[in-house]
């Protein structure tokens, strides 16, 4: 197997997150280009239309001008970010644009890597060198079964997984700088199926993992934290304090702006792009209210928050310990 068997949180380089509070820069930046996904998994909110619904929420493309000014927006940060990341509530690769917009941050030179979620099943020959040639320099493709039976029973969607394993070949031949990541989730898989899914993939992408299954969206049900967390990390227990919100920036397909890309309703917001600069949200009051009220460890107060498990199961970062320092830091 060419690939190396590694998940993805640690294919970089990490930083000390409690050493580096407050980020005058954001690590990243999570733009989600398009809302809508032609996949009905059973573990994504996206399934889950009755929810949606009430919720009431805008399903739909961002719009390339708004897209082109969150990038310009960028330019105003003392540092370059570290990672524009494309893709998170839908399937970017449903945008007719896509190749335009990474092309568009390719040019801005605004961040060091250009990433791009997708289950991959759109891919095709035309647009793997379109999105190759625009810059792209990570993509990080979900698989969501071995077999067409299992994508029907799983995401609700009938594929040929042989041109799906055909397209992801191509695009590795013809990767040029783009590295390739490929996971798939252990949803019961046994040694044979683990066997298959390394033997299909594991010399067409330049990374491969199979991820454990967690509750990663607040929906999802409350599990044990005495375990272990979707990347195979230690979970030691509950943590009061979510590390996403002084990390990265999450703009939604609309322009508002989410503490955290699990916010796929939209209820906690610091903000509003399309109105606002993206430093403006970073160094505003909404986005410090928020941090102030994780670090006084009142979590459990906040909509969404109180029941998300994806400061423990999601990451390696914990604040926890050091809430005291950081809090007058904040203050400040």
């Amino acid at each position: 197997m060419k690939a190396k068997n590694q998940a993805r949180i640690f294919s970089s380089t990490k930083t000390a997150l409690q050493d580096a509070v407050p980020l005058r820069t954001p690590y990243s930046v999570h733009i989600d280009v398009c809302s809508v996904c032609n996949f009905r998994c059973s573990f994504c909110f996206q399934s889950n239309q009755a929810a949606l619904k009430e919720k009431g929420v805008k399903l739909g493309l961002m719009d390339v001008t708004l897209f082109k000014k969150i990038v310009d927006d960028l330019t105003d940060f003392e540092d370059k970010i570290r990672k524009i990341k494309i893709g998170n509530h839908g399937e970017p690769t449903l945008h007719s644009k896509l190749p335009e917009m990474i092309a568009y941050s390719s040019s801005r030179n605004v961040a060091e890597e250009i990433e791009m979620f997708t289950h991959g099943a759109k891919l095709n020959p035309e647009l793997n060198l379109a999105i190759v040639e625009a810059g792209l320099t990570r993509i990080n493709i979900s698989v969501e079964g071995l077999t067409e039976e299992d994508y029907l029973k799983t995401a609700g969607t009938k594929i040929d997984i042989k041109e799906f394993v055909q397209n992801i070949e191509h695009l590795y031949n013809n990767r040029k700088q783009l590295r390739i990541y490929v996971k798939i989730v252990d949803v019961g898989m046994i040694e044979q199926e683990k066997q298959l899914f390394y033997a299909r993939f594991g010399d067409i992408c330049d990374e491969i993992f199979i991820e454990n299954v967690v509750p990663q969206w607040p929906e999802a049900n409350k599990f044990d934290v005495e375990t272990t967390g979707m990347y195979g990390q230690k979970v030691h227990g509950y943590k009061h304090v979510c590390p996403f919100p002084f990390m990265y920036l999450h703009f939604n397909l609309d322009g508002t702006t989410s503490g955290c890309t699990l916010d796929w309703s939209r209820e906690v917001l610091i903000g509003d792009v399309s109105k606002e600069s993206a430093r403006e949200i970073w160094q505003g009051e909404r986005l410090r209210d928020l941090q102030i009220e994780l670090l006084e460890k009142r979590r459990s107060k906040i909509n969404i928050c109180d029941r998300c498990m994806a400061p423990m199961v999601c990451t390696v970062d914990d604040l926890d310990d050091d809430c005291e320092r950081l809090l007058e830091l904040i203050r400040v």
